[in-house]
């Protein structure tokens, strides 16, 4: 194959349209210390996912950050969203939060995506994994 050729062969691979897929990532073992109650709805004409984190665990949680999986009718993720939860999250607290989306979505998943254990501790016992 002559050098141009390959540079068409080349050419023809990368401009080839290809399917993305929405990225989607996920903490694993933040049920173990959070629990998460939520609705969708409206703010001002804006949709909004709105609930609650609860802490299950013996520890205050501080700089708790919630993840918003906006899903299609078969359940696949088409977005994301990442929002915060206003203030520390006492050990059996609720703590409010609410977090808009780009646009309204048939179903949504909503899980804890990370915190810090207040005092200093890790995000999460090392046998569980990162929070």
């Amino acid at each position: 194959m002559t050098p141009a050729l390959r540079m068409i062969a080349a050419l023809a691979v990368l401009l080839s349209p290809v399917a993305v897929h929405a990225q989607t990532y996920r903490t694993y073992g933040s049920e173990a210390f959070f629990t998460v109650d939520w609705q969708a709805g409206e703010r001002r004409g804006r949709p909004v996912v709105s609930g609650h984190v609860l802490n299950t665990y013996g520890i205050a949680a501080q700089y708790v950050r919630v993840l918003v999986e906006s899903l299609d009718a078969a359940g696949q993720v088409t977005a994301t969203t990442v929002g915060y939860v206003s203030g520390d999250v006492l050990p059996g607290g609720r703590v409010y939060f609410e977090v808009p989306v780009a646009r309204a979505a048939p179903a949504y998943r909503v899980l804890v995506l990370s915190w810090d254990w207040k005092g200093g501790q890790s995000r999460v016992p090392a046998a569980h994994g990162r929070g």
